[in-house]
């Protein structure tokens, strides 16, 4: 009987799946326009609609490092029809700077999709002149220096937060809600330094609206050459990054978070998109949502250690 049942309701459940989706798709960003997570959904969301056949509606809802948008998703049925593009931030960073969040920050969600993953790269107000952290050190010596991100628990506060006790400078947080506000704040001078995501200020680098000083990473990547890693500048193992992956509340049928994934994977292997992302300093890092899930949870452990090793008090 009970066997008879559970066909019954995988029956009846099967066409309404077959054919999702049936309606547009809503996608929320954690933060203002013209960051970089809010690049990447913007990328490919014209071929993912293509690919899915609805359209794909973005929305910023700037707020928490990415929790107030998480919160709203969470309120939403978990049919795959309300999901999030979402950072290292909200599954890993935010756990260790906050005392409290309104959901676990990996069981609450179903892992669908990852993207992409980019590494900080620390810019520069073109009103200064400090060439490497030495002399950001130096800077911050003789006036009052500040440097801004996209908001308390970012990756842009951690990384700064890390590097004022690297160089034991007095140089203030000043956060913002988003990347693009946080990188308008050095184009005018209101800050003088940034910890920003490579993708969101390549455009700014090459126009010489930013001062480029160097990447958070192992490596230099090819979208900025010319860019140092702080290692060759003296700061050694500075290996800060984030990523951008689609999840959805927990509970997402595992049909549909198939049908997301082999379409994601088939519009970020798409040429033209593939290479957009590669010269916007994006590292391609496509799983399956298993694979994903995994490394949200590898991830979870990875950055509360660093924050807490970091000295960084829970809010």
């Amino acid at each position: 009987m009970v066997r008879a049942l559970a066909l019954l309701f995988a029956l009846a459940a099967a066409p309404g799946l077959a054919a999702w989706p049936e309606k547009p798709i809503k996608i929320l960003i954690g933060y203002a326009p013209g960051g970089s997570t809010d690049v990447v959904a913007r990328l490919i969301s014209p071929k993912l609609s293509e690919r899915l056949g609805q359209p794909i509606v973005i929305e910023n809802k700037p707020g928490g490092a990415g929790d107030f948008a998480a919160e709203l998703m969470l309120q939403a049925p978990a049919d795959g029809y309300t999901l999030m593009m979402s950072t290292v931030a909200l599954h890993a960073i935010n756990p260790g700077l906050y005392k409290t969040q309104k959901f676990h920050p990996t069981n609450d969600f179903t892992a669908i999709a990852l993207v992409c993953s980019y590494p900080m790269i620390l810019i520069g107000s073109p009103q200064t002149t400090f060439r490497n952290p030495a002399e950001l050190k130096e800077l911050a010596a003789k006036t009052p220096t500040f440097y801004s991100s996209s908001g308390i628990g970012s990756p842009g506060h951690l990384s700064g937060e890390l590097l004022v006790r690297a160089l034991g400078a007095n140089i203030i947080h000043v956060p913002y809600k988003g990347g693009s506000p946080s990188v308008v704040a050095i184009m005018s001078g209101e800050a003088q330094v940034n910890f920003a995501t490579l993708p969101a200020v390549v455009p700014q680098i090459r126009g010489g609206k930013v001062r480029a000083i160097a990447l958070a990473s192992k490596e230099r990547n090819p979208a900025v050459p010319d860019v140092p890693t702080l290692a060759e500048l003296g700061i050694a193992d500075f290996d800060v990054g984030t990523w951008s992956g689609i999840i959805g509340p927990r509970g997402v049928p595992a049909e549909v978070v198939q049908k997301i994934n082999a379409a994601v994977a088939a519009v970020v292997n798409d040429p033209v998109i593939k290479q957009r992302l590669i010269d916007e300093g994006a590292e391609i890092r496509l799983m399956s949502p298993a694979e994903f899930g995994t490394f949200m949870r590898a991830e979870n452990l990875r950055w509360v250690k660093v924050v807490k090793d970091a000295g960084i008090t829970p809010q």
